[in-house]
C-alpha cells in the first residue's frame, strides 16, 4: 500500500512538472519586451466600460476630440474614463511588426496621435501618445514615459503614467493590445498592464528618467537589469513632490531636470546615452527658440525706437498731443523688458551660441540705456511750458552728426 501511494505521488509530480514545462513553452512573445508580465495591482472588472466602448460610432473615432466627447458623456469617474481610453486604444490599434524597432521620440506628439488614428497601427510610442492624448482630454492627467525593458536589447519602449483618483499608476497599452507570434501580431487584450502599481511595474519596465519609477527607492540601470531591489534610502525619495513640481514646470525646465536625473542615475548603455543626447539636443533647441523669441522682441523694439528717434530729430513734428507723446516709449521699453526676461531663461552649452548670446545681451543693455535717456528727455519735455519746449532741442550738442542722446 505504501509503495502504491509513493508511486501515485511520484506520478502526480511528473504530471505537474510536465504541465509547468508546457506552460513555460507557450508563453506569448510580447511586442518590444521579453520580461515576465507583471500581475495587476488590483484586478477590477470593467465589463460595462469595455462593452460601452464597443459602441463608439465611427464618426466619433476619427479624432481625439470625438473619442473624448464620447468617453466624457459615457463615464463620470476618472477610473472609468482611463479604462475607456485604454481599452479603445488597445483594441483598435494594431501593432506594426514591420517597424517594431523604429522609435522616434523627436516627432511632435500631435502628429503621432493623428497618424495613429488615421492608420490604426503603430509601435509603442503610437499607443502611448494616443492613450495619453485621450486621457488628458477626458480629465485624467497622463504623461508618456520613455524607457526600456532590457539593457541587453538596443530598443526602447514607451508607456504611460496616469494620475487616477489622486494616485499615480502605470499603464502599457502596447503590451495590453496583444502579442507577437512568428513575426505576426495577435490581438488579445491583456489586462495585466492596466493600472499597475509602480513596485510591480518596475519588474519589467525601466524609465530613462528615474522619477517615473514612482518609487521611494529608485533603481539604477544595473539593479533593474539584475532584478535587485535597492535598500530604502534615508530619507526616501519624495517622488510625489517631484512629480507635482514636474507638472508645473515649463518644457525647458522639465528637460533640464530630466537630463540631470538620468545622468545621476547612471548612463550605463548606448541606449541610455543616445536618449540623453537626444534630450540635450531638444533642450538646446528649446533654448534657441527662446533666444529667437527674445530677438523678435528686440527687433520690434528697434523698429519702434527708430521711428521715435526720427520723430525726435524732427522735434516732434507733426505735432501730437501730450497724451499721445506719453504713449510712444512704454511699448518699446516693454519689448526690451520681455527680451531680457526671455534671455534670463536661456541656458546653452554650445560655445558658438554662447558668444552670440553675450553679444545680444550687450545690445539689450545699450538699448535700455538709450531708452531711459530718451524717456528722461520726454518727461522733461512734457513738464516744460509749451512755449519753451523748442529750446530743449537746442541744448544737445552734435558730434559726428549724432546728438548726445545716442551716446
Amino acid at each position: 500500500m505504501r509503495l502504491f501511494i509513493a508511486m501515485t505521488s511520484f506520478f502526480y509530480r511528473c504530471v505537474l512538472l510536465a504541465l509547468l514545462a508546457w506552460a513555460e513553452l507557450t508563453q506569448p512573445v510580447r511586442a518590444q519586451g521579453s520580461k515576465p508580465k507583471p500581475r495587476p495591482a488590483l484586478p477590477v472588472p470593467y465589463q460595462a466600460v469595455d462593452a460601452r466602448m464597443r459602441q463608439v460610432p465611427d464618426s466619433s473615432a476619427r479624432t481625439v476630440g470625438g473619442l473624448a466627447r464620447f468617453i466624457t458623456a459615457s463615464f463620470p469617474t476618472e477610473g472609468d474614463r482611463a479604462r475607456a481610453a485604454f481599452v479603445w486604444v488597445a483594441r483598435h490599434i494594431r501593432y506594426d511588426v514591420d517597424n517594431m524597432f523604429v522609435l522616434e521620440y523627436e516627432r511632435e506628439p500631435a502628429v503621432v496621435v493623428q497618424e495613429t488614428l488615421d492608420q490604426r497601427r503603430g509601435v509603442c510610442r503610437h499607443y502611448a501618445e494616443l492613450y495619453a492624448a485621450l486621457a488628458n482630454q477626458v480629465g485624467v492627467l497622463t504623461y508618456v514615459v520613455p524607457g526600456y525593458t532590457s539593457l541587453r536589447d538596443a530598443v526602447g519602449h514607451a508607456w504611460c503614467a496616469s494620475r487616477i483618483a489622486g494616485q499615480w499608476q502605470l499603464l502599457d497599452p502596447t503590451w495590453a493590445a496583444g502579442r507577437v507570434e512568428n513575426n505576426r501580431f495577435v490581438c488579445k487584450l491583456n489586462n495585466d498592464y492596466f493600472r499597475v502599481a509602480p513596485k510591480v511595474f518596475i519588474g519589467s519596465h525601466m524609465p530613462f528618467d528615474p522619477l517615473w519609477q514612482l518609487l521611494p527607492a529608485p533603481r539604477t540601470p544595473q539593479q533593474f537589469q539584475q532584478g535587485l531591489t535597492p535598500a530604502a534610502p534615508h530619507p526616501a525619495f519624495a517622488f510625489a513632490d517631484s512629480v507635482a513640481m514636474y507638472t508645473q514646470q515649463s518644457a525647458k525646465q522639465r528637460l533640464r531636470a530630466t537630463n540631470r536625473r538620468i545622468e545621476q542615475n547612471g548612463v550605463k548603455s548606448g541606449l541610455i546615452f543616445t536618449h540623453l543626447a537626444n534630450n540635450r539636443s531638444r533642450e538646446e533647441n528649446l533654448h534657441l527658440d527662446t533666444y529667437n523669441a527674445a530677438l523678435s522682441e528686440y527687433n520690434q523694439a528697434a523698429a519702434q525706437f527708430n521711428a521715435f528717434i526720427d520723430f525726435f530729430n524732427r522735434q516732434f513734428q507733426p505735432r501730437q498731443t501730450d497724451a499721445e507723446l506719453r504713449l510712444l516709449l512704454p511699448p518699446v521699453l516693454a519689448h526690451i523688458g520681455r527680451a531680457q526676461e526671455l534671455m534670463a531663461a536661456v541656458h546653452t552649452r554650445n560655445p558658438a551660441h554662447l558668444e552670440a548670446m553675450r553679444g545680444f545681451e550687450t545690445s539689450l543693455r545699450e538699448a535700455e540705456t538709450k531708452l531711459h535717456n530718451y524717456q528722461a528727455f520726454l518727461d522733461r519735455y512734457l513738464s516744460t511750458n509749451k512755449l519753451l519746449r523748442p529750446a530743449l532741442f537746442m541744448n544737445f550738442s552734435t558730434i559726428g552728426g549724432r546728438n548726445e542722446m545716442m551716446r
